[in-house]
C-alpha cells in the first residue's frame, strides 16, 4: 500500500498523521515559541509523553507569527507571504518523512465554524496547500473529505473533541500499529481532556489528523 497522509490544517496549529508500512508518524506546527518550549519541557504535556513512550515518531515544528501592518493592501500582501511560508514549512516536513514514497493525501474540507476574515484567511492558506499537494502527488492521489463524514466514521456527525479522543481508544484498528498510541491516550485521559471536554494541544489536532488518515485508509481498503 502507498504511504498515507492525513492533514488537519489550520493557521495556528496544523497537524499531520502519516501511515507508512503500518507505522505512524505524527507532526504538529505551533506558531508560539512559548508553547513549543512548554511542550518540550513539561513532562505531563502530550508531546513530551508521547515522544518518550516511543508510540510512534513525533515531530514538533515551530514557526513564529508575523506582525501585520494596519494598512489594508500591505497587510493582505504580507498575509500571502506568510501563508506560503507556513504551507512550505509544513509540507516540507511531510516530504522529508515520506522521502520519495508514492503517497496519497487526505484533508478535511473547510468548516463553516469560521466566519468573516478568519474564513477568508483559512480559505486562502488552504488553497495554497491544496495546490502544492496536487503539484507533488497529482490530483488522483489527493482527497478532500467533509468534516461530517470523518466524524461519522470516527463516532458521530457532531462529535466533540473528547468523543473523538475516546473513540480512538475504543476502536480496534488491528491492521495498523496504533495500539501503543491509544494505550498512552487511555493512560493519560484524565490529564489530557479538560473538564470542559476540550483536548490539550497539540493532541487535539494530532487526533483529528489521525482520524483523517484512518478514514483514508478505510477508503483505500474498500477500493
Amino acid at each position: 500500500m502507498k504511504t498515507l497522509v492525513g492533514i488537519d490544517f489550520s493557521l495556528n496549529s496544523p497537524a499531520f498523521c502519516i501511515l507508512k508500512e503500518n507505522e505512524f508518524t505524527w507532526g504538529s506546527l505551533t506558531r508560539s515559541e512559548r508553547t513549543a518550549e512548554s511542550l518540550k519541557k513539561n513532562s505531563k504535556k502530550p508531546y513530551s509523553v508521547l515522544s518518550e513512550d516511543k508510540s510512534g515518531d513525533f515531530v514538533l515544528m515551530f514557526m513564529g507569527k508575523s506582525k501585520l501592518p494596519d494598512e489594508y493592501s500591505e497587510r493582505e500582501r504580507i498575509k500571502i507571504d506568510y501563508f506560503q511560508e507556513l504551507v512550505d514549512s509544513f509540507w516540507s516536513e511531510i516530504e522529508n518523512i515520506c522521502s520519495g514514497d508514492d503517497i496519497i493525501v487526505a484533508m478535511e474540507g473547510l468548516s463553516f465554524a469560521s466566519n468573516g476574515n478568519a474564513l477568508i484567511d483559512i480559505s486562502m492558506a488552504t488553497a495554497l496547500l491544496r495546490k502544492k499537494i496536487v503539484d507533488h502527488t497529482g490530483s488522483e492521489n489527493f482527497h478532500v473529505f467533509s468534516p461530517t463524514s470523518i466524524k461519522k466514521f470516527a463516532y458521530k456527525g457532531n462529535a466533540k473533541k473528547h468523543e473523538l479522543y475516546s473513540s480512538l481508544i475504543e476502536r480496534n484498528f488491528t491492521e495498523t500499529n496504533l495500539g501503543s498510541f491509544t494505550k498512552v491516550l487511555e493512560e493519560n485521559k484524565d490529564e489530557w481532556i479538560t473538564p470542559s471536554g476540550n483536548v490539550n494541544k497539540p493532541l487535539d489536532d494530532i487526533i483529528d489528523s489521525t482520524w483523517i488518515c484512518l478514514y483514508l485508509y478505510d477508503k483505500i481498503k474498500e477500493d
